[in-house]
């Protein structure tokens, strides 16, 4: 993808890979229409029999998938690795849009690759993306906090986040195991009385940080947000996987 280009110019979205699988793909199928709805890219009648025949680019344990304006289709294949929890993150500005693709997988995806690159450049694992003093998204993951009253709470997606299919799957398995979840705005003073803050995604899974902005943030232990959701998605990724080839 040429990520230089107009915003409206393709749609994509993101998926485990392994050994010729992808996990969890009718949701991203779901979500990837719902967004060229959004971005006026027209859904072509035969995408999946198209999707099918179509040959990944490239290695790694992540494939792209995408769809451009003018009905082409490329799948790509990308590697990527995080460090062992806890991770640190970095507050970073988060790209703003119109209200239209604000929240889509859109072509113009540089800054949220700026944003990664300003946390490996301060030695961080993540940048948790903020706008008006909330966060609202992390710049390849959705954030997840359990504050001090037991209850989990996760950025509300009108406020300008992606939303996230990892988050869909666990939040279920976080109200199963006997703690409430919430959307809500994740202002600083919510995280400040938190006592755990994960993120989870494609890519990280699930992770629990311990840092922002070099500010210690939860009790600085993996705790029972972070066990549930990471049981949950191991138990959950162990079923999700199927063949691109399902035309």
């Amino acid at each position: 993808m040429d990520d230089s280009t107009s915003i409206g110019a393709s749609v994509f979205t993101t998926l485990r890979w392994k050994d010729g699988h992808v996990a969890w793909l009718e949701n991203h199928l779901q979500r990837l229409r719902s967004h060229a709805d959004r971005l006026g890219i027209t859904w072509p009648a035969d995408f999946r029999e198209r999707l099918a025949s179509t040959q990944p680019t490239g290695e790694g344990n992540l494939c792209r998938i995408q769809l451009s304006r003018e009905g082409s289709i490329t799948v790509s294949l990308r590697g990527t690795k995080y460090s062992p929890s806890p991770l640190c993150a970095v507050s970073h500005t988060a790209p703003r849009f119109t209200r239209k693709v604000q929240g889509t997988k859109h072509a113009d995806w540089t800054p949220y690759q700026d944003a990664r690159s300003v946390a490996v450049s301060a030695g961080a694992d993540i940048a948790l993306l903020v706008h008006d003093g909330v966060v609202v998204d992390g710049d390849r993951c959705t954030p997840i906090i359990l504050d001090s009253d037991g209850v989990a709470f996760a950025p509300s997606v009108d406020g300008g986040g992606i939303d996230s299919i990892t988050l869909s799957i666990l939040a279920p398995a976080i109200e199963s195991a006997g703690i409430p979840f919430r959307y809500a705005r994740l202002t600083e003073k919510l995280l400040g009385r938190a006592s755990e803050l994960i993120v989870v995604g494609t890519g990280v899974g699930v992770a629990w940080l311990d840092e922002i902005d070099t500010q210690n943030v939860g009790s600085g232990l993996p705790g029972p947000l972070y066990e549930t959701c990471s049981a949950a998605f191991d138990t959950a990724l162990a079923d999700a996987w199927t063949s691109l080839d399902v035309s």
